[in-house]
């Protein structure tokens, strides 16, 4: 099974990596993630922000203009994420910009008879318990008007002293 954190299945398109430009921003992408980004600071130069291996290996800086900041990022992460490559290879392969193909998706085994089994009791379960909450939420009936009738071993003399007395139920 995979872990959920490395997990991507539910994407439909490819994972980006190299330049993406949205807008006036651009930026770096790395493993499925964004590692750097350059965005007009609306002075005369640009706002870098780059992002290393771990979360704390971040830095901030200014530079005079797109082409320097993106070079400047490239330079900064390719260190950082391939410190055993020399710089001129981990740059190339930080700036790679084909697509991230994922690996297709593992065919599915046909049920056992156990799994069959479960999933019919699951879902006859499921159709007792709607039954059950719709009963539920049926509004009362107020019950039917009755008279009150004597109850227990002495009903019998109770009405026939009723009906000697003339009283008729």
């Amino acid at each position: 099974m995979l872990p959920s954190h490395g997990y991507q299945g539910f994407r439909s398109v490819p994972i980006p990596s190299g330049w993406i430009q949205t807008g006036e921003r651009w930026a770096l992408w790395y493993n499925g993630r964004e590692t750097a980004s350059v965005t007009p600071d609306g002075g005369p130069g640009v706002r870098l922000w780059m992002e290393g291996q771990k979360m704390w290996h971040t830095k901030e800086a200014r530079a005079s203009n797109i082409r320097q900041a993106k070079r400047y990022a490239e330079r900064w992460c390719a260190v950082r994420l391939y410190p055993d490559l020399p710089l001129r290879e981990a740059v190339a392969r930080l700036t790679d910009s084909t697509p991230i193909q994922l690996p297709p998706p593992m065919p599915g085994l046909s049920p056992t008879r156990e799994q069959q089994q479960q999933a019919r009791r699951l879902a006859e379960a499921g159709t007792r318990e709607l039954e059950r909450v719709k009963e539920a939420l049926e509004p009362r009936r107020p019950p039917a008007e009755t008279k009150p009738r004597a109850k227990g071993p002495m009903k019998a003399w109770v009405s026939a002293g009723r009906a000697r007395l003339g009283f008729r139920p």
